[in-house]
């Protein structure tokens, strides 16, 4: 396995398990995602995948989206908002603590 997907697959699991990756690995993570379109891919999916049928109901209502549609959504605008440097690690480490300021939840509605 490359070191692209170990970083992805990395992040998309430690972050949907409940563990947050130390800040160098996401820092390391995002210099990833910044240089490689199939590493995004790859942590959309990988993201999508830990979405319960109440987490897309839930995301379906925060970003105005089909529950079918709502994962892939969250996911694609997390990733690019980790790309851009608009999600910080501290950021990460809230949505991951269920904490969710005004800010994530932005991200995740795409504005």
């Amino acid at each position: 396995m490359n070191r692209t997907r170990i970083l992805t697959l990395m992040l998309s699991v430690g972050l949907l398990a409940g563990c947050a990756p130390t800040e160098r690995e996401y820092e390391a993570l995002v210099t990833t995602l910044q240089g490689s379109a199939k590493a995004r891919q790859l942590a959309v999916s990988e993201c999508t995948k830990g979405f319960s049928t109440s987490q897309k109901r839930a995301a379906a209502v925060i970003i105005d989206s089909t529950e079918k549609n709502a994962a892939r959504l969250a996911c694609t605008r997390a990733v690019e908002a980790m790309r851009s440097g608009r999600l910080t690690y501290a950021d990460a480490v809230d949505m991951k603590r269920g904490k969710f300021t005004p800010k994530l939840v932005k991200i995740v509605q795409g504005r």
